[in-house]
């Protein structure tokens, strides 16, 4: 299979690592070590923007995925050299990383300095993947292997099986590539370099922006291409934002669009709205410039650096031509609060942490899978309709998706659903941790040191990440779960289940009122699964056995909760 097909599915493989949450004193916990690590790499990733390159004479124009903005590109010599070798088409997709810039003069378009290309493609299939998340990915065909990292986990699918990494240090030596090592639980070591260039595996249509060597611990060295992602696990401001302007006498209402147009409108006490349309990106210094080139439809040349410190945003000047202009106050934004549950409406990164799982890998095979022969082809994805679409024509799994009954139309579809297991994620989520918070606190309950752990899934099939929460409130019959459903970036606590414990496994095969069931195993009768079928309402309390046939193990997706790891709410 060539790489176009890997680069279609962009398939994350989401095996998380076990790290613990506490350590003795005088230690340095695993999880803020790898925490460390996921930092450092971060920084070594300029933003990532994708759309669409337009060539006219001798300039280039960008226009981002789901947006109408065109910016001039500016590009090495080599990106068009590349640009011929794939025919000089009149248009590709591509994924840069660079930095935004104002326009030469008032209203002109804003500039896109590319500092890497991380994948271009003849094809339009880059702006249809918008639901691919990862940090990193790599492999070849020839021989088959992949690896994805996002955040600190890392996870190297071969013919031999899946190994689950973490990232254990990143150098970048002076004119050296980029190095990355990893580690697994039993102490196997691996090393990622990256060197820019333009890499094509096979006869594709897709060049990806890093070659790539792979040496494992054993002596083998793996060689193949990689790019850059967006990962889940990296921070991203809330899409909506809002607060008061004492010196305009005027609310505040500001939006950050994922492809990085912004809009910033001032509702006055007296007079008309004054909009103002542009970009935004972040920086180093936690810093989130907001430019703007047009003001009510008419051109300007004016930005503003908020700081950014979680839900807030806040400004001392606005920059213009002249110079800068200090507010009175400082200018201070808050991230919109959403429904009445309190939680903050973050953006896409905040979903999920180094196991933001909606991602999962089969058992792997002790061969390359029948047909052909791809490393994207052992990795099946189980979000919504818009995953299908992107992949269904990329991704042969040699087996028909499964689906809940066709007879219950409020039953959800999953995408090319395969068996896998997904473990319970030991780094924290803010989301979730809101949604856990106001879930304590609407009981009487003190949130502050009350453990917990958590997988996610789509568990409604909507294309949503829900979760499923492990609570450390356990007695000889089971825990205490709660089941979160997700929607634009947060979670509301939506079931109370009792009286088992250890792995949950999702039906792909089975739905009720539009959720999937969930089977525990029996401790009563050996290899018969009790079921957790949803009323419409909510799943019920406890799992009961079911007069249904028993479904086979190798179709079901396990929840794995086990050990003796926990989170431990701030």
């Amino acid at each position: 299979m060539p790489l176009s097909r890997f680069v279609l599915s962009g398939l994350l493989l989401a095996l998380a690592g076990c790290s613990n949450t506490s350590a003795p004193s005088g230690t340095t916990p695993k999880a803020t070590a790898s925490s460390d690590m996921q930092t450092k790499l971060q920084k070594e990733l300029s933003p990532l923007f994708t759309g669409t390159i337009q060539r006219q004479g001798e300039q280039a124009l960008f226009t981002p995925c789901g947006s109408k903005q065109q910016w001039q590109l500016l590009v090495d010599d080599n990106f068009w050299q590349q640009w011929q070798q794939l025919g000089s088409p009149q248009s590709l997709q591509a994924s840069l990383s660079g930095h935004l810039a104002a326009g030469e003069s008032r209203g002109a378009p804003f500039r896109l300095e590319a500092d890497r290309v991380s994948h271009i493609t003849t094809e339009q299939s880059l702006c249809q993947n918008t639901s691919e998340n990862y940090l990193l990915k790599a492999g070849s065909d020839q021989p088959f292997w992949s690896l994805v990292l996002d955040g600190q986990q890392a996870s190297l699918t071969t013919p031999n099986g899946v190994e689950s990494y973490q990232l254990d240090e990143v150098s970048h030596p002076a004119e050296q590539p980029l190095q990355l090592a990893l580690r697994n639980a039993s102490g196997k070591k691996a090393t990622i370099s990256l060197q820019p260039g333009y890499c094509q595996e096979g006869a594709s249509q897709h060049w990806l922006g890093y070659a790539v060597t792979l040496q494992l611990d054993d002596g083998q060295t793996l060689s193949g291409c990689g790019e850059q992602g967006q990962s889940l696990t990296q921070q991203q401001p809330a899409h909506d934002w809002s607060g008061h302007d004492d010196a305009q006498k005027a609310d505040a209402s500001l939006t950050l669009e994922s492809n990085y147009q912004a809009k910033l409108v001032y509702t006055r006490e007296v007079g008309p709205e004054v909009t103002y349309d542009g970009v935004w990106q972040p920086q180093k210094d936690q810093t989130i410039r907001v430019m703007f080139n047009q003001r009510m439809g008419m051109d300007t040349n004016e930005s503003i650096p908020f700081h950014w410190n979680g839900d807030t945003l806040s400004a001392d000047y606005r920059e213009l031509d002249a110079g800068k202009a200090y507010f009175d106050k400082p200018l201070v934004l808050k991230a919109k609060i959403s429904g009445d549950t309190g939680a903050i409406a973050t953006g896409a990164a905040n979903l999920a942490s180094s196991n933001g799982a909606v991602i999962i890998a089969p058992p792997a095979t002790s061969e390359t899978p029948v047909g052909e022969n791809s490393f994207a082809q052992n990795e099946t994805v189980i979000t919504g309709t818009s995953a299908a679409n992107a992949t269904s024509a990329a991704v042969n799994t040699n087996a028909a998706p499964a689906q809940p009954p066709a007879a219950n139309n409020s039953s959800p579809v999953m995408a090319s659903f395969s068996a896998g297991m997904l473990q319970a994620s030991t780094q924290p989520d803010a989301a979730i941790e809101q949604a856990l918070q106001n879930f304590l606190q609407s009981g009487g309950s003190q949130a502050t040191g009350t453990q917990y752990r958590y997988v996610k899934a789509d568990l409604n099939g909507d294309g949503a990440v829900d979760a499923l929460v492990e609570m450390n409130w356990c007695d000889k019959s089971g825990c205490v779960w709660l089941v979160l459903q997700g929607k634009d970036g947060q979670f509301q606590q939506v079931g109370r289940l009792e009286g088992f414990s250890g792995s949950v496994m999702v039906a792909p095969s089975a739905a009720h009122n539009g959720w999937y069931d969930l089977l525990v195993l029996s401790t009563e009768q050996a290899n018969t699964f009790l079921t957790l079928e949803h009323d419409g309402t909510s799943y019920p309390a406890r799992p009961v056995a079911s007069n249904q046939p028993q479904p086979d193990p190798n179709s079901l997706l396990e929840l794995r909760f086990a050990g003796d790891d926990w989170l431990t709410m701030p």
